[in-house]
């Protein structure tokens, strides 16, 4: 029992509030007063003692005091409550402290609301309403006698109005205005007929004579025999109420705008957003980019979350969609292939948040997706321009190697064969020819840029002046070229004679590629800021697999083929500003595509 009093004592010299405590054992029947020093004062002969708290609480406030008293057992917040007495239903007490100290033991501190000293004396003379119920309001707060006489006011009535406790107490309520006092008169006979309550939207006269205006909202207090004997009344600013009302206002449209915000800003990036439902298995959000990215209706994807995998390619289908509908749970991120529209095949990266329960588990997967299609053919590209780099530098220096002693083996074999008949000095020559060839082609790779002059062109002169040069060639193949001009002029400043190099090596691959023959079209696109120069094929066509490794390092898919020409054709579009890209069908043909910015002539 001393740690018991020692526990109580700090408990009371913390809250240092003058409330009346006392100790409560629910289960015994038993109650103690605890006295401001700590100290716990029983006395067996109260009328508290033996009554449970069915027997003293009113009995529609029981379920309340056990709510509460479950509430402390469980350590959950305190919030203050008021409740009744059984022998005096009207006369409430203010719970300002509950604590459970032990099992079915609390702790509760509580004061009356309305002290039982009735609002008049019996010689009808105003006395003080001593509750600490006043000080607890922000609003402000008056007890009146039924005839209008003050009998106590709260600070924030003295702050509000101007009138000092002094000037108010024991006198008739000086701030009704005197074409309203009928408003009074109504609201004590309502109150005294039976209401519980009366509302009233009016205004009040503060002590400079200004009016302010008001909620008013008044309560009967009962005395004995349940007479009213006063009348405890708020007076609630209505300009504070409009503040309030307007700063709502504008909190509610703050959060309103936020959330338009947000939404406005999913639906119009280009990252697809979703979420999905790992518990129900479905998805609960998908903004429009996911329709624009995946190719399929939004409606469809909530109805059947399976259907994303649609369009994957065959071999993404199984690990990326295993992600997409959240079964793995390893994995946060993942780069897949996906059908685009037109045949294209476009590359697209998801990433996702796991949202998780209690336990770990996940709930919730937000996903971001990205099509990352243009960023994959720039790291191929960047990847080709490196080994190009080095491809280059290594020419430069194999060719000058060999071109010196190249020259001196020719130059003897030309001298051979000027003697007595040699019919191996006609081939070994040709062969060196092809070497000397291919050392210029490797100079090339390595320094496109000597000996040029660039200058404004008209691409329709550069390409009639090709295709008319390989017409024969063409023909000799059992092949055709189609090439017509543009109405007007398509400026380019190029090195023309490197455009034409290039020109002819996709022209003689495209004869070559159609061995039955065939037509190849050369086509002109122009355009600002850039123009395109199209050749296509009728032939066999090149496989997927294979498409994207054009252009690196002597590969080739001529069996004789080094691979050099279409390195030295990427080597000089990319000096150009130019970029090449190439599409193929199989059985059915390829395109190259040359793409050159236009010159300034060409913008003016």
């Amino acid at each position: 029992m001393k740690k018991l009093k020692d526990d109580l004592r700090y408990l009371l010299a913390a809250e240092g509030t003058g409330l009346q405590y006392f100790l409560i054992d629910a289960r015994r029947k038993g109650y103690w007063f605890i006295m401001p020093d700590g100290e716990i004062y029983h006395d067996s002969n109260t009328v508290l003692s033996n009554k449970s708290i069915e027997e003293m609480v009113h009995r529609d406030d029981v379920p309340l005091i056990y709510s509460r008293m479950q509430e402390a057992t469980e350590g959950e917040r305190f919030v203050p409550f008021t409740f009744r007495v059984a022998d005096r239903g009207y006369d409430p007490y203010y719970v300002r402290e509950l604590k459970a100290i032990e099992e079915d033991l609390f702790l509760i501190g509580l004061f009356p609301v309305v002290p039982r000293p009735a609002g008049l004396a019996l010689d009808d003379k105003p006395t003080a309403w001593n509750s600490p119920f006043f000080e607890l309001i922000d609003e402000a707060a008056i007890m009146m006698s039924v005839d209008g006489v003050i009998l106590d006011v709260n600070e924030s009535f003295v702050k509000e109005f101007g009138w000092s406790a002094c000037e108010l107490l024991g006198r008739p309520i000086p701030i009704i205005p005197k074409e309203l006092e009928h408003e009074f008169k109504v609201g004590s006979m309502r109150l005294i007929s039976g209401e519980r309550n009366y509302r009233l939207d009016t205004v009040r006269l503060r002590k400079d004579g200004s009016r302010v205006p008001v909620h008013v909202q008044a309560f009967p207090v009962y005395g004995e025999k349940n007479r009213v004997r006063a009348f405890f009344v708020l007076f609630i600013s209505r300009e504070a109420m409009l503040a309030s009302r307007s700063l709502i206002r504008l909190q509610e449209r703050i959060i309103h705008d936020r959330d338009q915000l947000i939404v406005d800003i999913m639906d119009n990036v280009d990252i697809g957003l979703a979420q999905y439902d790992c518990v129900q298995e479905k998805y609960i959000y998908l903004n429009p980019a996911m329709e624009r990215l995946f190719g399929l209706p939004l409606n469809e994807l909530y109805a059947d979350p399976m259907s994303i995998r649609r369009n994957l390619l065959d071999e993404d289908k199984e690990a990326a969609g295993d992600f997409l509908e959240g079964i793995s749970n390893e994995t946060r991120e993942i780069e897949f292939r996906i059908h685009g529209t037109e045949e294209q095949v476009r590359w697209l990266r998801t990433k996702f948040i796991r949202v998780e329960d209690d336990e770990g588990e996940a709930v919730r997967l937000v996903t971001f997706t990205q099509d990352i299609t243009d960023l994959k053919h720039s790291l191929e590209l960047t990847q080709k321009w490196e080994k190009l780099g080095v491809v280059g530098r290594l020419a430069a220096g194999i060719a000058h190697e060999v071109r010196n002693p190249l020259t001196s083996v020719k130059g003897f074999v030309q001298l051979l064969g000027e003697g007595e008949a040699n019919p191996f000095a006609g081939i070994i020559l040709d062969e060196l020819s092809r070497i000397e060839l291919i050392m210029d082609e490797f100079l090339m790779l390595a320094k496109p840029h000597q000996e040029t002059e660039m200058r404004d062109y008209d691409l329709n002169e550069v390409l009639h002046e090709v295709t008319q040069l390989l017409k024969a060639e063409a023909h000799m193949h059992g092949s055709r070229i189609r090439f017509r001009k543009t109405k007007n002029p398509v400026w380019v400043n190029c090195e023309a004679k490197q455009i034409k190099q290039v020109i002819i090596n996709f022209v003689k691959n495209a004869i070559e590629a159609m061995p039955d023959g065939g037509t190849v079209r050369v086509k002109l696109i122009s355009g600002n800021p850039t123009v395109k120069v199209q050749v296509s094929d009728e032939g066999v066509g090149i496989p997927a697999d294979r498409l994207h490794r054009l252009g690196e390092p002597f590969y080739s898919n001529k069996e004789k083929g080094t691979g050099l020409g279409l390195m030295t054709s990427y080597k000089i579009i990319e000096n150009h500003g130019g970029t090449i890209r190439f599409s193929s069908v199989e059985g059915e043909g390829t395109m190259a595509e040359i793409e050159l910015p236009c010159s300034i002539l060409a913008n003016n």
